[in-house]
């Protein structure tokens, strides 16, 4: 059933238990076949007990969750994710793990470890992660579903990897903030005034 790809399948990778719940439970309660839906749940080590016990003791309508921890992927190492290559580096980790004190306001900003958690970047492995899928639909944790989410399945994205919502309004959010456009790849590739956006994905 977690590989039925005649079924609808959804990622949500946390380490909040409420809040997963929240999405799962607003998504099934929403759905017109919620027996059709099968919930991938990806946590850290320090969550997985607590996760996994919630939504085995609490009914879901009849749909299928997998939880898993992000400890039982091991191909995900330094040599593997960029990211986890360079948290390794101690300079990195004091830039996001230290004292606030030395850094401009608008620095510490960016600053946050959120940042650099790995299940935060879990979204981008997601063909990595379930490869015997045709498509997946990511769900952050901070989202709320009102309606039957299985039309996403049917959406022709034009030969598009990935799928997304805008859910950006503010400058905050353009890529100026984000990208350093003193490098000519960098800019030559990029409108610094394009949206940041917010990350729904689907695959193929």
């Amino acid at each position: 059933m977690l590989t039925n790809t005649n079924l609808y399948h959804f990622c949500i990778f946390s380490d909040n238990v409420i809040a997963t719940s929240v999405v799962l439970n607003s998504t099934v309660s929403n759905a017109d076949h919620p027996q059709q839906l099968v919930f991938h749940i990806v946590t850290d080590d320090v969550n997985y007990r607590s996760m996994a016990s919630w939504f085995l003791i609490h009914d879901c309508k009849g749909c299928a969750i997998e939880v898993q921890s992000i400890k039982e992927f091991g191909w995900l190492n330094s040599s593997y994710s960029p990211l986890l290559k360079q948290m390794s580096e101690p300079e990195l980790r004091t830039y996001y793990y230290h004292d606030d004190s030395a850094y401009h306001e608008e620095e510490i900003k960016f600053r946050n470890p959120k940042f650099v958690l790995m299940l935060n970047h879990l979204r981008f492995y997601i063909p990595e992660i379930y490869p015997s899928l045709e498509r997946v639909v990511f769900l952050d944790d901070d989202v709320v579903v009102q309606k039957d989410l299985t039309q996403l399945f049917t959406l022709n994205l034009h030969g598009n990897v990935n799928g997304a919502v805008e859910t950006c309004l503010e400058s905050y959010h353009r890529f100026y903030k984000f990208l350093n456009f003193s490098n000519p790849l960098v800019s030559a590739k990029f409108d610094p005034q394009a949206w940041r956006l917010g990350f729904r994905s689907q695959r193929f």
